[in-house]
């Protein structure tokens, strides 16, 4: 592809979308029910909770979770809410040897269960099985997953699919935590997915940026439910004339993969990233997660100081860059500048991940487009 200077476009024909999928009340809600409260999830890292005591506490369509490694290793998750008054117990990721609830300081262990109470006897022996609310929780291949309802269930091979065997060869077990940016985001949560997996802006929004690292020969992956773009740089051209055995791991390439319904993770030969946004409270609102990772547990302070400015840039690129845009497309949505979108076939990565939203949630494109030119023509 590279040799020929080919472009890797769909098979499938261009699209045109009607723009509610960012910005219509009710469709939010379905999402939220269908894509996120009552689905599988892709949380954290296995490098997010490294030792035994270790938590990251995280939400899920404003369901707050909390993720704990236990004395015997294990990685669990719980609702985030204290037993007595629902109070949340933690925040951010940190290390404990219990939680303590700020309100009444009733004490849970790492496994959840309630270990302190003051004024015990005053509860007329109500505390049986009032530890913390345990969700289905497995952890695979350097990934945890779970489930935000309590009767749901993990199963990994069904989650991952045959993209499992593909993020498996990366190692992401292998990663530290470097840096982590939070904010809540002036977009559609589908805006950050939509970005994370389309090189076809690259040159243009990133051109001083990641662009020039970048060649134009993007590889599209489909694997049902999840999607992969593979980015290449231009050193790769170096690799033609050396045998592949004398190869290095990293051979100028690097994997981006969206893991439905929203979280992006990133092996490249610099750093690793999960980005997450997250429906918040409306439409064009998202709790927008963005940390980044370096390769192998015991870093020199060349290779902090490396991992430190790579993950400056990065940041610099998601907010400054891709953010700034996003944004001002979600505001023009909104404010009925423009009546609908085109996807074409060089973004089959989301063109595809939309065919699937909508067929989630049994909705028809076509004729949210011809209801929405009705609506017009009466006005």
């Amino acid at each position: 592809m590279i040799d020929r200077n080919e472009i890797q476009t769909a098979e499938e024909p261009a699209v045109e979308l009607d723009v509610g999928r960012f910005i219509d009340p009710e469709r939010f809600e379905k999402e939220r029910q269908a894509f996120f409260l009552n689905r599988t999830q892709l949380l954290a890292f296995t490098a997010d909770l490294p030792e035994p005591g270790d938590y990251y506490a995280t939400e899920v369509a404003g369901r707050p979770i909390l993720i704990v490694r236990g004395k015997d290793g294990v990685a669990r998750a719980f609702l985030n809410a204290c037993r007595h008054r629902g109070v949340q117990i933690a925040e951010g990721c940190g290390h404990a040897k219990a939680f303590v609830c700020p309100y009444h300081a009733w004490t849970f262990g790492l496994n959840g269960d309630l270990i302190g109470v003051p004024g015990r006897a005053a509860f007329d022996g109500l505390l049986k099985d009032r530890g913390l609310i345990e969700l289905p929780c497995a952890e695979a291949i350097g990934f945890i997953l779970v489930h935000p309802q309590p009767n749901g269930h993990v199963d990994v091979d069904e989650f991952f699919g045959p993209i499992k065997d593909h993020l498996a060869g990366y190692r992401y077990e292998n990663l530290r935590l470097v840096r982590e940016f939070k904010t809540i985001a002036r977009i559609n949560w589908k805006h950050a997915v939509d970005g994370g997996v389309e090189g076809y802006h690259v040159p243009f929004l990133h051109p001083q940026t990641v662009g020039p690292m970048t060649l134009p020969q993007f590889l599209h992956l489909d694997w049902g439910l999840h999607h992969t773009l593979v980015t290449v740089g231009p050193d790769i051209l170096k690799l033609k004339d050396i045998p592949e055995e004398e190869w290095p791991e990293y051979c100028e390439f690097s994997c981006s993969n969206a893991i439905f319904p929203n979280s992006i993770v990133i092996a490249g030969e610099a750093m690793g990233i999960f980005q997450r946004s997250d429906p918040a409270d409306e439409p064009g609102k998202c709790n927008y997660i963005f940390r980044l990772y370096g390769w192998g547990k015991n870093p020199s302070e060349e290779q902090l100081a490396k991992d430190n400015y790579v993950a400056d840039m990065l940041i610099k690129v998601a907010m400054e860059e891709d953010m700034r845009v996003q944004s001002n497309s979600q505001v023009m949505m909104e404010a009925g500048a423009v009546p609908s979108i085109i996807l074409g076939r060089r973004e089959q990565n989301v063109l595809r991940m939309h065919h699937n939203y909508d067929r989630l949630i049994g909705h028809d494109p076509a004729a949210a487009l011809a209801a929405q030119g009705l609506a017009a023509a009466a006005e």
